[in-house]
């Protein structure tokens, strides 16, 4: 094989973008002089980059149901590691934040909670870093946003998929048809096997029956796992707000705190917690 510039201008076409669809690789291409189908091309190109623990895969995102080309970064070894794009710090976050994704029942989290899980970390890092951040993922696909909330991009869950079976085996289901990692999808009523939206949907297209253990489809029993989801994700919601307003006033409190207690040293005084809680005024009858 020779790695010319056709492979070279694919390649850097899908890294620039993090992920490209089939039809906009075709329209590239197009132009281009070539006699090789796009899966030739693709599978010469892995074969030249797989030393530096990168590939290009071919699949399908679960959210547009479209045929996708991903770049994928797989190495986690010294040599790497110098490779990264990001910083520890800026890794730390995005950690926290895709095992909050996975844990939750809607795999998905508020724009609220995402920012405010700069508070779970050890290292130093404000919301307004954390905003950045989650634009900047969402630009490269690791990261979708769905109205108000985050949910993981097709590139995420391709890149890492080793990590959360490894990590979270307790929250991984495989879909029962095409054996891949289940974000978007049902939960068989019968059997609880999961099932992707769009495997099911082609399945369905040929017997109206559910692919895991056979029994009898409805499109009602969908109906009721689409409200049963949406009930746990306005649950989720609820929490997130909680959760949010304990935080803004713990930082509140702690502010005060802080400016209590720069007061009272200036006095050479050490307030008891007594002292640091603002008293409420009485009010004349």
């Amino acid at each position: 094989m020779i790695y010319g510039p056709l492979h070279r201008f694919l390649l850097r076409s899908v890294i620039s973008q993090g992920v490209i669809s089939l039809s906009e690789a075709e329209r590239l291409l197009n132009g281009e002089e070539q006699h090789k189908s796009l899966q030739d091309l693709v599978k010469e190109i892995n074969d030249a980059i797989r030393p530096y623990q990168q590939t290009l895969k071919i699949t399908r995102d679960e959210l547009t149901d479209e045929e996708v080309i991903v770049f994928l970064s797989l190495g986690y070894d010294e040599a790497t590691k110098a490779q990264n794009v990001f910083s520890a710090t800026e890794l730390e976050y995005f950690r926290i934040l895709i095992e909050q994704i996975m844990t939750t029942e809607a795999r998905q989290v508020t724009s609220l909670n995402a920012i405010n899980l700069v508070g779970s970390m050890k290292s130093s890092f404000t919301k307004t870093d954390a905003q950045k951040l989650l634009n900047t993922w969402c630009r490269m696909r690791y990261l979708e946003k769905e109205e108000n909330n985050y949910a993981l991009g097709v590139r995420a869950i391709h890149e890492f998929e080793s990590y959360f079976r490894q990590n979270m085996p307790d929250v991984v289901e495989d879909c029962c048809l095409c054996k891949q990692i289940v974000l978007r999808g049902f939960n068989c009523p019968s059997c609880s096997l999961a099932v992707h939206n769009r495997c099911l949907k082609r399945y369905l297209e040929k017997v109206e029956k559910w692919p895991c253990c056979k029994t009898d489809f409805s499109a009602s029993q969908l109906e009721q796992l689409r409200n049963a989801d949406q009930v746990s994700h306005t649950q989720q919601s609820q929490e997130s707000a909680e959760y949010n307003t304990i935080a803004e006033l713990t930082q509140t409190t702690t502010a005060d705190v802080d400016l209590t207690q720069q007061a009272h040293d200036s006095e050479g005084i050490v307030p008891e917690i007594s002292q640091r809680i603002t008293r409420k005024r009485k009010h004349r009858e």
